[in-house]
């Protein structure tokens, strides 16, 4: 499962670093690792692993992929526990009795942005890794694909409305 999430990520950051979307569930897709992960990218790696599976890597490709993965698995999966405990220690803080101070949060807050940081430059590494994989022709038809995905959540946000805010009113 971190496998599939790790790619996701990977390949997310590569194709869509101008994307910002939300973490998704895993979901198969024949063989190839998929599913998403939150964390300090925002990538939706279940549409970004479809668009890897649009450029038809090769058996050796996908082995390859793979093997990069499961040797960043292992850092990817630290961090992200690290940041995530960071998270409640700040909840935690936030939610108790008494006043709290931004300089009560400042330590954790800069200690989370380091391995936001950290997560980032291991899944850029990554995602290059990935990149250094595919043909000129794969990462020509992968840029086709992420353009008109663009459209797409484009005409999307044009119907739906920008702010994605709910309307106010009742709850029912």
């Amino acid at each position: 499962m971190i496998k599939h999430k790790l790619a996701a990520a990977a390949f997310g950051l590569l194709v869509a670093l101008p994307f910002a979307v939300q973490p998704v569930a895993a979901q198969g897709m024949g063989g190839m690792p998929h599913g998403g992960m939150g964390g300090g990218m925002h990538g939706d790696g279940g549409h970004f692993m479809m668009m890897l599976k649009s450029a038809n890597l090769t058996d050796a490709q996908q082995a390859q992929v793979h093997l990069i993965l499961n040797n960043s698995r292992t850092q990817m999966r630290s961090l992200h526990q690290q940041l995530m405990s960071l998270h409640e220690k700040i909840s935690d803080k936030l939610l108790s009795s008494g006043s709290v101070t931004s300089a009560d949060l400042k330590p954790l807050v800069e200690k989370a942005s380091r391995l936001e940081a950290t997560l980032n430059e291991n899944m850029t590494e990554t995602a290059l890794s990935i990149r250094n994989v595919l043909t000129p022709a794969q990462i020509a038809k992968l840029a086709d694909v992420h353009a008109k995905l663009r459209s797409l959540h484009q005409q999307v946000q044009g119907i739906m409305g920008h702010g994605g805010d709910m309307p106010e009113g009742d709850d029912n």
